[in-house]
């Protein structure tokens, strides 16, 4: 049943299509952003929710402006997801209703490297460069380390023990020492969520360490 505000137009809502999200990752880093003017009296509520697995949405969540993406963080495994967005408008009065202006959402894949071990896990690293350039990874969780490279060659692949400190390439006759930050990557116990920057093929061998 419409309430009353509804039926004099001091009431209102906008639901969005359904919206694709063409990420595939261990989690990602998100932010709702929006413009709008709110008169005295006047409210805007902008609300989402997300369908991560292609078979059920979650609950309308009321967000922040902002804010985070409310059932998207560092550990929702991403594959395409969909999602959607709505906005609900109320007055008090005609002469001071609400305006939306705008909204924008950010999203940026991460790795999470979960360290099960009891010390820290110092990875090899095959690294596949796509286009001639820098890469970088960065841990989030930790002081924002990060294990670089610049000038890069498309196609070239990198080899990097973390714990012996070796680096090797496939281009020939090349270091690549001096084109490293020398900071080798190492992930502390626990987790451990990580900014990729640059295109890349990545791939990681490890073995926990324990104590006896």
């Amino acid at each position: 049943m419409a309430n009353w505000l509804a039926l004099i137009n001091l009431k209102g809502d906008y639901t969005s299509p359904v919206l694709d999200l063409p990420l595939r990752a261990d989690g990602v880093i998100s932010k709702v952003l929006w413009q709008s003017e709110q008169p005295v009296g006047s409210q805007i509520t902008v609300q989402t929710r997300v369908n991560l697995y292609g078979h059920d949405w979650s609950d309308w969540k009321t967000c922040v402006n902002g804010g985070p993406f409310p059932d998207l963080n560092d550990d929702s495994h991403l594959d395409n997801p969909q999602y959607m967005f709505r906005i609900l408008f109320k007055a008090n009065s005609y002469q001071f209703k609400p305006r939306f202006k705008s909204i924008q959402f950010e999203f940026e894949p991460v790795l999470v490297f979960d360290n099960k071990g009891d010390l820290d896990c110092k990875p090899e690293v095959w690294i596949t460069k796509y286009e001639n350039g820098d890469f970088s990874i960065q841990n989030l969780s930790h002081n924002l380390e990060e294990f670089k490279f610049t000038e890069l060659i498309d196609g070239e692949t990198l080899y990097v023990n973390n714990d012996s400190e070796d680096i090797e390439t496939t281009l020939p006759v090349t270091y690549r020492y001096r084109n490293f930050n020398d900071h080798y990557l190492r992930f502390p116990i626990g987790k451990n969520v990580l900014r990729v920057n640059g295109k890349a093929d990545i791939r990681f061998r490890y073995q926990f360490k324990t104590l006896q």
